[in-house]
């Protein structure tokens, strides 16, 4: 798959999982507990389907020249690029909703939290543990919703301090999947599947 098809590919699954995700919440009337479960449910669905992909063996997931699949690692660009269009696309609809300047701040504040949680997720997968799975589910889902309340009760300068932390928290745990990748990579190179 070329870099413009799966970065289109991305975009659409993005904004559509996105745009369903909103349906169901407002199909459903749910609370706010619930919608953040429901955004966490949606964007570790994606992993949970490419865990199945890889387990078996479906096409796009191997090379086509020797019909072995790619290192796990290598396949994590599509669903955290997938997870950025969700993100790009509720700020999107956040702003045409509400245009005024403090979407600086949850660019700042909101942004981040979707990135940090597809990241985690991401370890998940680079694991190869199910029970990780579960867990970074309710980490993903405490940390999302916890954020979301304290928005609610912060000064601007607040906002933009955490805002700042969590981007300090991305950076960590991109360095993180980085290392656990690299290590993964490796023995996968050395103990094919």
């Amino acid at each position: 798959m070329s870099v413009f098809k799966r970065f289109a590919t991305a975009i659409s699954i993005g904004t559509g999982l996105f745009f369903l995700v909103r349906f169901l919440e407002t199909s459903i009337g749910t609370n706010r507990l619930i919608n953040v479960l429901l955004e966490e449910a949606a964007k570790l669905f994606l992993f949970l389907l490419l865990e199945l992909a890889y387990r078996y063996r479906v096409s796009p997931l191997s090379d086509p020249s020797t019909f072995t699949p790619f290192p796990r690692p290598r396949l994590l660009a599509l669903p955290i690029l997938c997870i950025t269009a969700f993100a790009v696309t509720e700020n999107i609809t956040y702003f045409l909703r509400f245009p005024e300047s403090s979407i600086y701040q949850r660019l700042l504040y909101s942004y981040p939290i979707h990135l940090n949680t597809a990241l985690l997720y991401a370890m998940a997968f680079v694991s190869a543990k199910k029970l990780f799975y579960l867990l970074t589910l309710v980490v993903s889902w405490s940390y999302h919703i916890g954020l979301n309340a304290l928005s609610l009760v912060l000064p601007p300068a607040g906002i933009y301090t955490v805002g700042a932390g969590n981007l300090l928290l991305f950076f960590v745990l991109y360095w993180n999947i980085h290392d656990r990748s690299n290590k993964r990579s490796i023995e996968e190179c050395w103990n094919p599947r």
